[in-house]
């Protein structure tokens, strides 16, 4: 136990890493070309023609300004931005330095001013902001130009992170898709951790295993994890059948088994008196054939239950095959003092597996038989509609529970005990007409009829007029 919980560690760590790894390595790769083809297409700033509200403006300061000296230039735009709720960027012609506020947003700004000189006036678009330019003046006896820019507005989230170092971009890019990464592949592991744990609980024998944490998904785990739970609900269905089967097989045969042995203790106790000892060798002949009739149906049931590959059909002509049943049964039914009545006509072929569809419709018929009272009539009803056929077969005995009728196509179930041994039948014969019917993708019910009596109904698709 200890190993196979190393072993579930191990595999959920493995494919955990992996899948984050592979995720992680994605999204930052994606990340990064975005960002280099975004470069590309960066927006250039362009000039275009000045704006003449602002030239007006700058021309009015230069005018003021021109041959003073003593000029507090930080003041002077501190005043100017109180003022005009612009920017006041003033460019040293000498040094080419600009004077410019701290912000990030105002590299760009400063860089084009200190590549670029600007005689004339204009104004250049930064995309984020326009800035105007005017021609050199001199101040404080040095030659300076003028410059005026619209406040930056930076409300969005990008333009925020544009203003961040790199190092701290870099860091919450990391961070950001580490989580999301993680999350994402935690997402992915646990239903395979769970479902790769329910497949070794089921594979160690505990048939009751289920996916319960991820069936109501709508994605495709939650298919996986449905398809899992039917597979797993199927499977335990079938093994507990075959273990009822054998069972209910072992419990039958002992019963012949132990009459056989005390028949056979009594014909020899009973040696040399000829009518005692033939009386015991009938018992035995009649016990051998009991169980030769009950191991016979059994595999039949068997190979029905596994028949689907071999199952074959040809075209069968219902009615012809129900009369050929019921001319079979008849023989039987006399010997009871019961009738068999055919009742209504089909016309047509369907597909059908001949062999089986006899077996399904006279093991239905000899039980009706065989609970019928003397002198009355099993009734056989054929009947058709749209490309559906259905076949009844009603009888007038005792009929069954009415929380028992869908017992009844279970093998070796007894309303009654004792039941299927007073009337000579193994229990199986229903259960085998069930089978053949569904091979056939046909259906088959049993309902009890007014008054007494029981009714099973077959109904059968696809028939060619």
């Amino acid at each position: 136990m200890l190993k196979q919980n190393k072993g579930q560690n191990k595999f959920a760590l493995g494919i955990s890493l992996k899948l984050f790894i592979a995720f992680w390595l994605v999204i930052i790769t994606s990340v990064l070309i975005s960002y280099l083809i975004t470069m590309q297409f960066r927006h250039s700033p362009s000039q275009e023609q000045a704006n003449p509200q602002k030239l007006k403006l700058l021309t009015l300061y230069q005018q003021r300004l021109a041959g003073k000296t003593h000029v507090k230039l930080k003041a002077l735009q501190h005043k100017f931005h109180r003022k005009h709720q612009q920017h006041l960027l003033i460019k040293k012609v000498a040094t080419n330095k600009v004077y410019a506020p701290r912000n990030r947003g105002w590299s760009q700004v400063k860089d084009y001013l200190k590549r670029h000189p600007l005689n004339n006036p204009v104004t250049i678009d930064f995309d984020f902001t326009k800035v105007t330019s005017s021609q050199p003046i001199v101040i404080n006896g040095e030659q300076f130009q003028l410059f005026i820019a619209n406040e930056l507005h930076r409300k969005r989230l990008v333009s925020l992170v544009s203003q961040l170092p790199i190092a701290l971009r870099l860091f919450f890019l990391l961070t950001i898709s580490f989580l999301c990464c993680w999350l994402l592949a935690k997402s992915f592991t646990k239903p395979l951790i769970a479902l790769q744990k329910a497949s070794r609980e089921l594979g160690e024998g505990k048939l009751a295993t289920r996916i319960t944490q991820f069936d109501q998904r709508s994605d495709e785990f939650g298919d996986l994890a449905r398809s899992f739970n039917q597979m797993a609900k199927q499977l335990e269905s079938n093994i507990s059948a075959h273990q009822r089967l054998l069972a209910d097989v072992s419990h039958e045969l002992r019963s012949p088994l132990t009459r056989l042995q005390l028949a056979v203790a009594l014909a020899e106790k009973n040696m040399g008196n000829n009518a005692e000892q033939q009386k015991h060798l009938n018992r035995c002949e009649k016990e051998v054939d009991r169980l030769d009739e009950m191991i016979a149906d059994v595999l039949t049931l068997s190979r029905l239950e596994h028949s689907h590959n071999t199952f074959t059909v040809e075209e069968v002509e219902l009615q012809g095959l129900v009369t050929h049943v019921v001319n079979d049964c008849q023989y039987f039914a006399t010997s009871k003092g019961v009738t068999i009545a055919l009742q209504g006509k089909v016309s047509g072929f369907i597909l059908a597996d001949s062999k089986l569809l006899v077996s399904a419709i006279s093991n239905i018929v000899n039980n009706a038989v065989k609970y019928s009272p003397a002198q009355q009539v099993v009734t056989i009803e054929l009947s058709q509609q749209d490309e559906q056929v259905m076949l009844s077969v009603a009888d007038h005995g005792p009929g069954v529970p009415n929380e028992m009728i869908t017992k009844l196509f279970t093998p070796f179930f007894r309303v009654a005990d004792g039941r299927e041994r007073s009337s000579g039948g193994t229990g199986l014969g229903l259960a085998i007409a069930q089978q053949a019917i569904q091979l056939h993708q046909g259906e088959i019910y049993a309902e009890n009829q007014p008054g007494s009596g029981l009714k099973v109904t077959i109904i059968l698709p696809s028939v060619w007029k």
